[in-house]
């Protein structure tokens, strides 16, 4: 599970141009943009965190 995370960022951090411009053309307002973008970002660090925590119990 957590190499497909990896995978998804290294993904996601190559492709930050057309995914920020398919994110701006999805969301034009630039506050719910910032906002969807911050939920994915919070999720994202969740899991680490739950894999983390799991890793360590």
């Amino acid at each position: 599970m957590s190499h497909i995370l990896i995978v998804l960022a290294v993904i996601a951090f190559l492709f930050r141009k057309p995914l920020g411009r398919l994110i701006a053309r999805q969301f034009p307002d630039r506050a719910k943009r910032q906002r969807v973008l911050a939920t994915i970002i919070a999720a994202f660090l969740l899991v680490i965190g739950m894999r983390l925590l799991a890793l360590l119990w």
